[in-house]
């Protein structure tokens, strides 16, 4: 795949806000200051040349642009990062601020970049922008939040990209950004038609000051993450593994019937369930298998924003999760039932953050909690079954892709709903483990669902 840069834009709010806008980042936001940068990327099938797309699509893509950062300030400002002791981060806008928008074509194939097959990993760290360079001074590191590039393949379809410092807002909020965005160019610029704006409202959130405190005090020896400069994954291949709804509710009555206490597993439980026992069973040791008895984890994040005490609106903008764990040995995990096992693990994970206690538990030992997760097998799920990365339409129809860039640094899998209903699981590894994979996920699922 060859990308070229065409142009870089920055682009304002268009109302032009002017003085200074300060949002504190908070305990949920400042775990992620030092984590990697967020990588997403949606497909949309569009035959429409070079010419036409500079001077019409782009237009419009940039002044629907500006007109949606007029709702979502922050993703226009900039993130302080305090160099003295006194002071805490915070998301800053002032007047001028702006996003960077790259504007690049590709002379790839359309539909092998969009297929599900496995392709190499690194084409897809083309697609995505690169963050602005951050300012240093002796009182702070000054960065952006939020980068996008559009990326046309003439006649064929564009790639919009996002890459997010995770520290600004979670999966949640950047999903209403994007549909906000998607539908206000749908809609030529109405603005008007939104109904759910975000919420800014910092005030309640729960065990906020103490919380805060403490995570900056454990945050600020270090150094937050300003750039992408990781290797690319030059040995790995990405590829998506789709369950289909009546998958799914086959899954879950097979679960309900081999372990009835249980209860009816949910499709994000299913979901994570099989992928974590495909994975045991496909993955070979180097040991001859002595370690069965050692313990596996999955991981995942949950929104608590309904959660805690007193509940935020799902609109909150802001990061609000917290990371839930399931454990299980691998040996149950290989074995003729690991399906079911996990699905037990996972359930019990999920049940656990129940409570809005569970919240400041997580937070007052999150480094103790991480750990101790040195050295052992982790499966990190991101993504949600919720959420609609397809569904955001820019007046093109719905994306007909979806990838996560950035899971390629570590053992991650993204998971997400479906362009067609049921669930997308993506991720990448060696070519020779993705096979393997592939013909196991494949195999349990005809005997599991005769599918």
């Amino acid at each position: 795949m060859a990308v070229k840069i065409l142009e870089s834009h920055s682009v304002s709010p268009s109302s032009g806000a002017g003085g200074e806008n300060t949002l504190p980042l908070l305990y949920f936001d400042i775990i992620w200051l030092d984590f990697l940068l967020v990588d997403s990327l949606r497909f949309y099938p569009l035959k429409c040349s070079q010419s036409h797309f500079l001077d019409t699509i782009l237009v419009n893509l940039k002044h629907s642009l500006s007109l949606t950062l007029n709702h979502f300030l922050p993703l226009s400002s900039k993130i302080i990062f305090p160099l003295s002791s006194s002071a805490t981060p915070v998301s800053r806008y002032t007047a001028g601020d702006s996003l960077s928008l790259t504007i690049a074509t590709s002379d790839d194939d359309f539909s092998h970049v969009v297929s599900n097959r496995p392709k190499p990993a690194h084409d897809f760290h083309q697609l995505v922008p690169q963050m602005p360079a951050a300012v240093y001074s002796s009182d702070e590191i000054k960065f952006s939040p939020l980068a996008i590039q559009l990326t046309l393949f003439p006649n064929q379809g564009i790639c919009i990209a996002f890459t997010l410092h995770h520290s600004i807002c979670d999966a949640t909020t950047l999903s209403a950004f994007i549909h906000t965005w998607a539908s206000i160019n749908r809609s030529n610029g109405g603005d008007h038609l939104l109904n759910q704006l975000p919420f800014y409202g910092r005030d309640s959130v729960q065990d906020s000051t103490k919380l805060t405190i403490a995570e900056w005090n454990k945050m600020k020896a270090n150094r937050p993450t300003v750039s992408l400069t990781l290797p690319l994954p030059s040995d790995r291949v990405r590829a998506t593994f789709h369950l289909t709804d009546p998958q799914i509710e086959k899954l879950k009555a097979l679960a309900i019937i081999k372990k009835p206490s249980t209860g009816r597993p949910s499709t994000f439980v299913v979901a994570c369930a099989y992928l974590w026992s495909c994975l045991a069973k496909s993955e070979v040791d180097n040991d001859n298998n002595n370690n069965n008895d050692e313990t596996e984890y999955l991981s995942f994040a949950v929104n608590c924003r309904g959660r805690l005490n007193p509940p935020l609106p799902e609109n909150y903008f802001g990061n609000c999760l917290i990371q839930l764990f399931a454990a299980s040995s691998r040996a149950r995990l290989k074995g003729n039932e690991g399906f079911v096992a996990a699905a037990e693990a996972v359930a019990d994970a999920v049940k656990s953050a129940a409570k809005s206690s569970r919240v400041s538990e997580f937070y007052e030992n999150r480094l103790e909690i991480f750990s101790k997760l040195n050295g052992k097998r982790v499966v990190w799920v991101v993504g949600s079954s919720k959420l609609d990365p397809y569904g955001v339409d820019y007046g093109w129809g719905r994306a007909v892709k979806f990838e996560c860039a950035h899971t390629d640094s570590h053992r991650a899998v993204h998971l997400c709903k479906a362009r067609k209903g049921g669930i997308d699981i993506g991720f990448s590894m060696p070519k020779p483990n993705m096979h393997s994979f592939a013909s196991v996920f494949n195999e349990y699922l005809f005997i599991n669902c005769n599918l």
